[in-house]
């Protein structure tokens, strides 16, 4: 008898890096997602229902990733870098010939590298969007969208950037998928409830994701647990293992937090196994991997080689031991409760297979597992919401993330601050522009366009969180003025389109060719909300 469900969540997301960068940071981002995680997760999905296996997963693409592997460019890329990195590991085969363990890894590379380029082609068509929508349409997935850039919603001053984050990203949705999203995944899992500026009221988060047409979305286990019960309609409290419902009729799901751990922790997550592949250190002349994270008391610079077989076991037992906690929470919430709780695990999808290599397998393997369990099923977001909304209690949330602190210090603090009077007085620019350029002409309308595209993708989450973290700080603080620049040269052309001096074809035609997405962008989305 079935107890429980298992919402497995994965948020697929690159910031557009199109020719704007290759490596460490720009393209090649999008390059190894797709070799690593994408790919393999689709040869994987595939395999399953080819042997009857039905997943029901959720998973985010959100629609900056969406335009970029639907890009020609972005594919040629893809294509020649993996013709790359097959070249490296036949090279890599022939100096290791008298080492006879390096060799072997080199081997597997060489054997991935290949099926992964054969695959592209030969199963997927060079259409990873479309092999999705397939997967969904037999059942093994739920596509659901993100905020068009990754936007930070709370954070916008004007109701104009929420609103145009959110409706571009279902009409790229409905592009490519052919479906309106029922769920989202909030960029940053970040939520803001309703509230008072100057007098006037700040609607919610979850007001525009219902304007939308949206049913659903996530937040960290914060937003459910510090929140106030308005309706209760179990004797569940407030759980993560259960869904609710705001003000706004969209419900929302909250991260649980055993299973989070088991994966995001740095102490007891599974990705830090000792024998598992180590992500950081690379062979100096190939820059392939060949070591394993090694116990951490050998010290530094002692790194042990990699063993495929060993990780194999030690993903068997993860997998194991990962099946048997969902059941037993499950369980016990079913017993408690007399209701058939949910398990929502969200995650980063380039987690699985780029960061943890063995994180694929692993998936497959807990995939497996609960299918051969009587008291766990796989299930969709949407399919838990619809058999279960009408239970659902209603509660008000606090603001909150999933970023460090729980709330909105990773994207707005001292350090990086400066970057949001950038985005809301060039939201405004626009806003301004539009209400005097009401009948554009063909011209007119490529230049407003090409406005509209710089300014959501300078607001992209990316920006700020690089600069916090200070992985990428540098690039990141470059984009974010390369973005905001093109806008500023473009809005300059849109003040005043009598003055022809004032933008170039050559200078529109150049902005167009790298920053190419959302090709039939709707600039109304972009106007002031009164």
């Amino acid at each position: 008898m079935i107890l429980g469900y298992f919402g497995l969540v994965l948020h697929g997301h690159i910031p557009w890096c199109k020719k704007s960068g290759t490596w460490p940071a720009g393209e090649e981002w999008l390059m190894e997602a797709m070799n690593e995680t994408y790919i393999p997760m689709l040869n994987i999905l595939r395999e399953l229902r080819e042997s009857g296996l039905k997943t029901a997963i959720t998973i985010n693409i959100t629609p900056i990733l969406a335009e970029q592997l639907a890009d020609e460019y972005m594919k040629q890329r893809f294509t020649e870098y993996m013709e790359n990195l097959i070249s490296r590991a036949k090279n890599d085969i022939q100096r290791f010939e008298n080492h006879q363990e390096r060799k072997v890894i080199a081997e597997y590379y060489l054997r991935n590298f290949e099926h992964v380029l054969d695959t592209f082609y030969h199963n997927y068509y060079r259409d990873i969007l479309g092999s999705l929508k397939w997967l969904q349409d037999e059942g093994m997935i739920e596509l659901i969208t993100c905020g068009a850039t990754h936007g930070f919603l709370p954070l916008m001053e004007s109701d104009s950037g929420i609103f145009s984050q959110i409706q571009v990203a279902v009409d790229t949705h409905k592009k490519y998928f052919e479906r309106e999203p029922k769920g989202i995944w909030l960029p940053e899992c970040a939520y803001r409830p309703k509230k008072y500026v100057d007098g006037k009221v700040r609607e919610s988060i979850d007001y525009w994701l219902h304007n939308s047409g949206i049913e659903y979305f996530f937040v960290d286990s914060h937003g459910i647990l510090d929140a106030e019960l308005l309706e209760k309609k179990k004797n569940i409290g407030l759980s993560t293992n259960f869904g609710y419902t705001l003000e706004s009729g969209v419900s929302v799901f909250g991260r649980n937090k055993l299973t989070s751990r088991q994966v995001w922790d740095a102490e007891i997550g599974y990705p830090g196994n000792e024998y598992y592949r180590e992500f950081h250190k690379k062979d100096h002349e190939s820059g392939l991997h060949y070591w394993r994270i090694t116990n951490k008391k050998l010290g530094k610079g002692e790194k042990q080689l990699y063993n495929m077989e060993k990780a194999g076991e030690i993903v068997e037992s993860h997998a194991n031991h990962f099946t048997s906690l969902v059941s037993e929470e499950l369980t016990q919430f079913s017993e408690k409760f007399k209701t058939k709780g949910i398990i929502v695990s969200p995650y980063d999808f380039e987690l699985y297979g780029h960061w943890w290599m063995e994180g694929i397998v692993w998936l497959k393997k807990i995939f497996e597992m609960i299918n051969n369990l009587e008291n766990i099923e796989m299930i969709t977001i949407s399919d838990y919401n619809s058999k279960f909304k009408d239970t659902f209690s209603e509660i008000r949330m606090r603001e909150s993330s999933w970023g460090e602190g729980g709330h909105f210090q990773v994207w707005k603090n001292p350090n990086h601050g400066w970057i949001w009077p950038y985005i809301d007085g060039s939201i405004k620019d626009f806003e301004n522009v539009l209400e005097f350029n009401l009948n554009p002409n063909t011209w007119e309308e490529r230049v407003l366009k090409q406005t509209a595209r710089e300014l959501i993708l300078m607001e992209g989450s990316d920006w700020p969180f690089l600069l916090y973290t200070e992985q990428a700080k540098e690039y990141a603080n470059q984009r974010f003025h390369h973005h905001h620049q093109r806008f500023n040269k473009l809005i300059w052309a849109a003040k005043d389109f009598n003055d022809n001096k004032r933008l170039t074809l050559e200078t529109l035609e150049e902005i167009e060719s790298i920053d190419s997405c959302f090709q039939n962008i709707n600039i109304n989305y972009f106007k002031r909300i009164k």
